[in-house]
C-alpha cells in the first residue's frame, strides 16, 4: 500500500503522507497488528475511560462493527498499522527525543480521526507486558492508561467531534516517556530548552549543583484536569524519585514544570489560598516564560483559538485571565524547577 492512496482517500495533507511515507521504512513490529475485539477490546476501552458518548461512538466505528462504520477499507488499515509500527519502533526511545504525530482532527472520515485509538489499543498489550517486566505497579499502568479518555474528552471538548488532537502526547505514555503517579504524570527527559522548556546556560546550571547541568536527567511534571490539591501533589513528588530510581533507571533530583499555570501573574490575582498559587510556591522560575494564551484558552476555556470576545467569565479564573487580555497585557507558558525530596 502506498501512503499517496491513504492521502487521496481520505483528503490528508502532504504532512501526513511524508510521516506515513517514513514509518513504512521502519522495522517489522515485534508482534503484529491486531485491534482487540470482543471482550478484549471491552476490556482496553475500560482502562482507556472514555466518556460514554466518546466510548459508544468510537465502538460502532470499531473493525468489525455492525454498520457501515465498521467496514475498513484498505487504506484505513495501513493509516493504523504504520501507526502501530512507529509505536513498536519507538518503544525504547532516549529521553528526551520527542517523536511527531500526525494530527487529523480536521479528517471528514470519523474513522480517520479516531484512527489513533485503534493503534493504541493494539499496543496495549506490549504496554502491560513491558510494565509488569520492569515491577512497575498495575495501579500506574492503569491510571496512566485512563488518560487516553481525559484526551479524547479534551478533544471533543475543543472542536465537538470524536477525534484525538493530543495523539502525540498519548503516544509518549506507549514510549515509556510518560507515567500516572499520584496526582501528577511523570516524564523522563533532560535537562536543556526544548521548545516551550527552558533551562539555564550551560554554567549556570552547573553552578547550581550536581544534577543540575544540561544534559542531566529530569523528571518534567504535568497536571492532569483538577490535580492540585497540595496533599496530592506532595504525594506525587515524594513518590516521584524512588518511582523513577527503581522503576526507570533515573536517579533525577530536580523536576521542572513548564505551564500557564506558572505565570507569577496569576498570584497577584487567585490569592494565596488558590491552588494554582500554591502550587506555583514550590517552583523557582527559569527565565521570562513565552506566550501562554493560546494554553490558556485550551485548557481554561476549552476553546482552540484565542477569542477573547467569545471567552466566558464565569470563574474568577475566567474573569481574570479575560480582563488581563483586554487590557492588553499577555499571558505565559513558564519553567520552574524544584529539588525532589
Amino acid at each position: 500500500m502506498d501512503s499517496a492512496r491513504v492521502v487521496e482517500r481520505f483528503g490528508l495533507d502532504a504532512g501526513v503522507g511524508e510521516w506515513l511515507a517514513a514509518c513504512e521504512g521502519l522495522p517489522e513490529p515485534g508482534v503484529g497488528l491486531k485491534v482487540p475485539t470482543g471482550s478484549a477490546a471491552a476490556e482496553v476501552l475500560d482502562m482507556f475511560v472514555l466518556a460514554e458518548n466518546d466510548r459508544a461512538e468510537l465502538e460502532a466505528l470499531w473493525p468489525g462493527a455492525d454498520g457501515p462504520g465498521g467496514e475498513w477499507p484498505q487504506e484505513l488499515w495501513h493509516l493504523v498499522g504504520c501507526m502501530y509500527r512507529r509505536l513498536w519502533a519507538d518503544t525504547d526511545l532516549p529521553a528526551g527525543v520527542w517523536r511527531p504525530w500526525p494530527e487529523l482532527v480536521e479528517a471528514q472520515d470519523a474513522r480517520v480521526r479516531a484512527a489513533s485509538l485503534w493503534a493504541f489499543a493494539a499496543m496495549v498489550p506490549e504496554q502491560l507486558r513491558r510494565h509488569a517486566q520492569r515491577g512497575i505497579d498495575r495501579s500506574v499502568t492503569v491510571a496512566t492508561l485512563a488518560d487516553v479518555g481525559v484526551q479524547v474528552l479534551r478533544s471533543r471538548r475543543l472542536f465537538g467531534h470524536l477525534s484525538v488532537e493530543t495523539a502525540a502526547w498519548v503516544a509518549a505514555q506507549f514510549r515509556d516517556r510518560l507515567f500516572w503517579v499520584g496526582g501528577l504524570q511523570l516524564e523522563p527527559a533532560l535537562l536543556g530548552d526544548q521548545g516551550p522548556v527552558g533551562w539555564y546556560p550551560p554554567e549556570e546550571a552547573r553552578a547550581l549543583g550536581a544534577g543540575f547541568a544540561v544534559g542531566d536527567p529530569v523528571l518534567r511534571l504535568h497536571i492532569p484536569s483538577g490535580g492540585l490539591r497540595p496533599e496530592s501533589v506532595q504525594d506525587a513528588l515524594e513518590r516521584a524519585r524512588p518511582f523513577a530510581r527503581e522503576q526507570l533507571g533515573v536517579d533525577a533530583v530536580v523536576a521542572t514544570c513548564t505551564s500557564w499555570l506558572l505565570d507569577p501573574w496569576w498570584g497577584q490575582v487567585l490569592g494565596e489560598e488558590s491552588n494554582i498559587v500554591r502550587f506555583q510556591r514550590r517552583f523557582t522560575l527559569v527565565g521570562e516564560g513565552s506566550p501562554g494564551e493560546g494554553d490558556v484558552f485550551r485548557f481554561v476555556f476549552g476553546m482552540p483559538r484565542v477569542e477573547v470576545e467569545r471567552a466566558p467569565r464565569r470563574t474568577r479564573l475566567e474573569r481574570a485571565a479575560v480582563e488581563r487580555l483586554e487590557s492588553g497585557r499577555g499571558l505565559k507558558v513558564c519553567t520552574g524547577w524544584l529539588r525532589l525530596p
